[in-house]
This record gives C-alpha cells, sequence and structure tokens, in this order.
C-alpha cells in the first residue's frame, strides 16, 4: 500500500473540486446563500424580536413588576402593600436599575354626559413615570401629560375619548370601589389624549396622578404595583431572580415582561417555529447541493480511482480525499456566506426597515412598531457556520464510503 502524505491528498482534493467549474461554482453560490440568509435572517428576527419588546415593555409594562401576591391575576385594588424602606433602598442602588414608578390600579365606571365606559385607573407619579415608560411620548396635539402639580386631571386614550365623545379640557365622572371598600368617586378633567396604537391601552386606559389617587381610592399609602425599567433589557432575569431571593415571599410576586405579557411571549414563539422551517429548508439545500456535488464527482471519476486504488493507494486516503473535497467546497461556501450575511446585517443595522405600513394590522396584536434594524449576533454567525460544515460533511460520508470501496478492476474497467 502506498502512504500519500496529508498535504498531497488536500492538493488532489483542491484540482478534483475545481475539474467542474460551473458545478462547484453552483454549489459553493448555494452554500453562500443558505448561509448568507439563515444569518441575515436571524439578525433581522432579533432585532424585531428586540424592538417588539422594547416597545411593549416602554410604553406601559416596564420590564419587572412588584406586587402582592394575587394582584396580576385579579387585578383587583384590594391587592395592595406598602412597600418596605429595604426594598426600595435595594431598587435605588441597583446599577442595573435605571428608573421605577409606584402605581395604584383601579377598574371604574367613567362618564360623559350620556356616554359610560368601562376604564381601567392607573395612577402614578408623573415625574418617575416619565423614566420608566414612554406612554407620555404619545399625547396627541393639542393637550399634554400629567405634571407633578395636577390632581384632578388625567390622561385617556384616543379610543376611549371618542367613545365617550370627550376632548381636551372636558370632564368626565368616574366611580369604582375605594381600597377599604367605600365608593370612590371624582370628576376628572383631561389633559391631554394619546394614540400608542395598542387596543389594550388606546381603548380602556385612564392615567391620573397617584397622589389625587391616595385621596380618592383612600390608599393610606397602600400601593398596588412597583415598575422597574432595566438600564439592559437582558439582565432582566438575573434582577429578577435577585429580587426573588432578597424579597420574594409568598406576599410578594415579582414578575418579568414574560410573565406579565404571556400573549406576547406566544406571538414571538410563534412566529420563530415559521423561522425554524426556513432555516432548516435552506441548511438541507445546501447539504443536498454539497452531496450532489461530490456523488457525481466521484462517478466521473471511478476510473481514476480505480487505478489509485489500483497501484496501492489506501481505501481511508480515498475517503479522506473525497471528504476533503466536499470540506473545502463547504469551508469557502461558508466563509463567503458569512461575510455576505454579516453585510447584510450591518447595513440594515445603520438603515433600519421602515414596517410603519404595516402599523395598523400590527396592532391587532398590541404591537407597535415602526423601525427594525438588523442586530447581528457573533454567536449566530459561529453557530451557523459550524452546523453547515457538520452537514455538508455528513452528506458526503455515503460517497466518500463508496469510492473507498470500490473494486479497482472493475471501476479500471468502467468507461
Amino acid at each position: 500500500m502506498i502512504s500519500i502524505p496529508s498535504s498531497i491528498v488536500l492538493l488532489l482534493a483542491w484540482r478534483n473540486v475545481w475539474k467542474n467549474k460551473r458545478r462547484t461554482v453552483l454549489t459553493l453560490l448555494t452554500i453562500m446563500m443558505g448561509c448568507a440568509m439563515i444569518i441575515f435572517m436571524k439578525a433581522l428576527q432579533k432585532g424585531a424580536w428586540g424592538s417588539i419588546i422594547e416597545n411593549a415593555v416602554s410604553t406601559n409594562n416596564g420590564h419587572i413588576q412588584i406586587h402582592e401576591t394575587g394582584f396580576w391575576e385579579n387585578l383587583g385594588i384590594d391587592y395592595a402593600f406598602i412597600p418596605d424602606g429595604a426594598l426600595l433602598s435595594s431598587l435605588n442602588s441597583d446599577s442595573r436599575i435605571a428608573a421605577f414608578s409606584r402605581r395604584v390600579y383601579a377598574a371604574a365606571l367613567v362618564s360623559h354626559r350620556d356616554n359610560t365606559e368601562g376604564a381601567m385607573i392607573e395612577a402614578v407619579d408623573p415625574d418617575n413615570e416619565r423614566s420608566v415608560t414612554d406612554l407620555h411620548t404619545f399625547i396627541l396635539e393639542g393637550g399634554r401629560y400629567l405634571s407633578r402639580d395636577d390632581r384632578t386631571h388625567i390622561v385617556i386614550g384616543e379610543t376611549l375619548a371618542k367613545n365617550l365623545n370627550v376632548t381636551v379640557g372636558g370632564t368626565v365622572s368616574m366611580i369604582s370601589q375605594g381600597f377599604d371598600g367605600s365608593i370612590a368617586a371624582e370628576n376628572l378633567t383631561v389633559a391631554g389624549l394619546f394614540r400608542t396604537g395598542n387596543p389594550e391601552y388606546d381603548n380602556v386606559l385612564i392615567v391620573m396622578p397617584l397622589t389625587q389617587a391616595m385621596d380618592t381610592f383612600t390608599m393610606m399609602n397602600y400601593i398596588n404595583s412597583i415598575v422597574v425599567r432595566l438600564k439592559d433589557a437582558t439582565d432582566m432575569d438575573d434582577v429578577r431572580e435577585d429580587l426573588r431571593r432578597r424579597f420574594g415571599s409568598a406576599r410578594l410576586e415579582i414578575m418579568g415582561w414574560e410573565e406579565l405579557m404571556p400573549d406576547m411571549v406566544e406571538f414571538i414563539n410563534m412566529k420563530q417555529v415559521g423561522t425554524y422551517i426556513f432555516q432548516f429548508i435552506m441548511m438541507m439545500l445546501s447539504a443536498f447541493g454539497v452531496l450532489n456535488t461530490i456523488q457525481m464527482s466521484v462517478y466521473e471519476r471511478i476510473r481514476e480511482l480505480g487505478i489509485m486504488l489500483a497501484i496501492g493507494t489506501r481505501p481511508e486516503q480515498i475517503r479522506r480525499m473525497v471528504l476533503s473535497e466536499s470540506l473545502l467546497i463547504a469551508i469557502l461556501g461558508v466563509v463567503l456566506g458569512a461575510a455576505l450575511g454579516s453585510a447584510l446585517s450591518i447595513y440594515f443595522f445603520y438603515n433600519p426597515i421602515d414596517y410603519s405600513s404595516f402599523s395598523k394590522q400590527m396592532s391587532a396584536y398590541g404591537i407597535t412598531l415602526a423601525q427594525v434594524s438588523a442586530r447581528l449576533a457573533p454567536g449566530n454567525v459561529v453557530s451557523t457556520s459550524i452546523i453547515m460544515l457538520v452537514l455538508s460533511i455528513a452528506f458526503t460520508i455515503g460517497p466518500a464510503r463508496r469510492a473507498s470501496r470500490l473494486n479497482a478492476i472493475q471501476a479500471i474497467r468502467k468507461l
């Protein structure tokens, strides 16, 4: 048996790859485009989900909320607590937390003239709330957001205002239940209208000052929620678990945005299934492209391979040579694909895709989204490249084994 050095095996493999240039180029293009599209789609998806989540979180929910246990399930004003000093001190001192705000919630009936609608009252500290959410940025022209000196002024959703037939400067009557079980009633002046594009807010939400809510609902310094906004959304799990470990108890529930918005999580998971199917198809097309190229290459060189076996080349070296051909094509295609996919992702990071024309359709899912920029993650580039390489090698093991098991005499006689 002849022992061929590895460098010679690679040289032969490189020569064989380019024997049929057209077929090799088509295979390279298949791998390159498949790899590039997967990397770009992952980056675009990461950017879209990040934008959707950030919009949902920043509009009103925050990244983390702290309630009395059972509040989020029942949304009743009687699920309230007085935050202790240690909790507030921890929220103030945690460098990962951008800001937090206390809130009071109450279901209410609101009326204007002959129109009555159900609404959700959300009482906030206007100054703190500006740092936690961006609802104040959705105020329509002609109105304003709440200020620290407001008492009976409110801002309400545009759809709710239309249903009540009230405008900025108008007065609505509100009736609800107080924290102590008494009747809570108040005449409130509309300071502004907001349009978020999310029906959940625009149809039912009324925002009023926390100081007024303490009196109107006889809260006695109790609150229903503390809403926390983080500097970096990726810290959510760590901050939530830290708070649960230090302050979580049978009395308090500390929830992240995934628990607060399960419909959003379900929507994202549903869309991800489609993306996974697309990625699987692209990977299979690329792998079968390599398989086809190597299989045809082996078929066309049966006589040549028979001669190599006849002069003493070991079957293992034939197998290594064929696998090397596959590896060379895959590496070149993956490198070009990773470069193209990364370039596309970087371009669309600086030039976001405009989705504003689809805002009405997306609002049905409670999603407000104007622009999406691709967010390239190095881990996605590496994982996609490795998977493509492994699949390309795996799909050519069969042709490589068949080539190494050829009968030298029969192969030489092959025309």
